[in-house]
C-alpha cells in the first residue's frame, strides 16, 4: 500500500501554484509602540546653552581663521569710520561757532609799525573790523582802508584769539633826498614823496629836473643806490643821473671824491670794486674812482 507523499504543488484546489511573499508584522509593532514611547517621554536634565555660548560658538567656533580676523578688521574699520565721522562733524560744528557767533569777535585792535604815520588815523580806518570773526577777517578789506595812506608800503595781519586782532604795517623808507620848487622832500625808491627833508636827513641827494615820478634819471639813480652795500650807501652825498648810461655820485667828505658809475650793468661787481679802491685811499684825497668797467678800474687824482 503506498503512502501518501508530499502534494504537489498546484495538487491543491484553489491555491496559486507560487505561494506570496509573507511579511511579519511583529518587527513592525514593536516600532511603533518604542516611537509612541519615546514621543511621550519627557525630557530630562536638559540644560539650556547661555546666550554668551552660543554667540560664542556660534560666530567663532564655527569660523575659519581666515573668516575670523576678516569679522575682526570689519568691526576695526567700522569703529575707525565712526570715530572719524564723529571728529569731522564735532570740528564743523566747531568752525560753523567761531565763523558765525561771537566766540572769536575781534574787539581788539593793534596797530603797530606807525612812525610817520598819524596812529589814531590808522586805527580810524580800520574801525570796521571791530565785531568781525578772527577766521572772517579780510585781507582785501584792510588793503581797502589802508589804500588811501600812501606811506604805507605793506602790512602784516596776526590774528590773536579770542578776540585780538593785530595789523603790522610797514612804512616806505627814505633812500634820498630831491629837490622839488626849493623844497627838499624825502623819496622812497617807487618816488612817493614820504615827507619834508631835515637838516639831520644824511641820504644822498639825486639831481634831476621835475617829478622823481616816471623820471629816467631818477630810476636810473635808484638803481646805482640800490645796488650799493649798506655802509657804502651812507657815505654818498650827490648822485648825478644824466641819463641811464651816464650816473656818477660824491662821497661825503671834504674832498668829495668823485665816482664815474657808468651804466647799470655789473653792479655787483663795480660795488665790490669800489668798496677796494675806497678802502685804499684817504678821505682827504682828491681822487676820482672810475668803475665803469669794473675788470679795468681807474683811478684819477687831482680835483675834478
Amino acid at each position: 500500500m503506498k503512502r501518501p507523499g508530499p502534494a504537489k504543488k498546484g495538487d491543491v484546489k484553489g491555491l496559486p501554484k507560487t505561494p506570496a511573499s509573507v511579511t511579519p508584522l511583529a518587527p513592525k509593532r514593536v516600532q511603533k509602540v518604542a516611537t509612541a514611547r519615546v514621543r511621550n517621554k519627557p525630557v530630562r536634565d536638559s540644560k539650556p546653552i547661555k546666550a554668551s555660548k552660543a554667540g560664542k560658538v556660534g560666530l567663532f567656533t564655527k569660523l575659519s581663521p581666515e573668516a575670523r580676523r576678516f569679522v575682526a578688521a570689519s568691526r576695526r574699520r567700522k569703529i575707525i569710520a565712526l570715530l572719524i565721522s564723529s571728529s569731522f562733524a564735532l570740528l564743523t560744528m566747531l568752525i560753523l561757532a567761531t565763523m558765525f557767533t561771537p566766540m572769536l569777535a575781534v574787539e581788539n585792535l593793534e596797530v603797530t609799525g606807525t612812525h610817520r604815520i598819524d596812529h589814531a588815523t590808522i586805527l580810524k580806518a580800520l574801525g570796521k573790523q571791530v565785531g568781525v570773526p578772527l577766521p572772517m577777517v579780510n585781507t582785501h578789506a584792510i588793503a581797502d582802508s589802508l589804500a588811501p595812506f600812501a606811506l604805507v608800503d605793506s602790512f602784516a595781519v596776526v590774528s590773536l584769539p579770542p578776540h585780538t586782532l593785530r595789523i603790522a604795517i610797514t612804512e616806505r623808507q627814505p633812500i634820498c633826498i630831491v629837490t622839488v620848487a626849493g623844497i627838499d622832500y624825502l623819496y622812497d625808491p617807487a618816488g612817493v614823496r614820504i615827507g619834508t627833508a631835515s637838516q639831520s636827513d644824511n641820504y644822498p641827494r639825486i639831481a634831476i629836473v621835475g617829478d622823481p615820478r616816471g623820471s629816467v634819471e631818477f630810476g636810473a639813480a635808484i638803481d646805482v643806490l640800490l645796488a650799493l652795500p649798506a655802509d657804502l650807501l651812507g657815505q654818498i652825498a650827490t648822485v648825478d643821473a644824466k641819463s641811464k648810461d651816464d650816473v656818477s655820485m660824491r662821497l661825503r667828505g671834504n674832498a668829495g671824491q668823485r665816482i664815474v658809475w657808468g651804466d647799470g650793468s655789473q653792479s655787483v661787481l663795480k660795488s665790490k670794486v669800489l668798496a677796494a679802491l675806497i678802502k685804499n685811499q684817504q678821505k682827504t684825497d682828491y681822487v676820482t674812482f672810475d668803475v665803469s668797467s669794473p675788470t679795468a678800474p681807474v683811478v684819477r687824482y687831482g680835483n675834478f
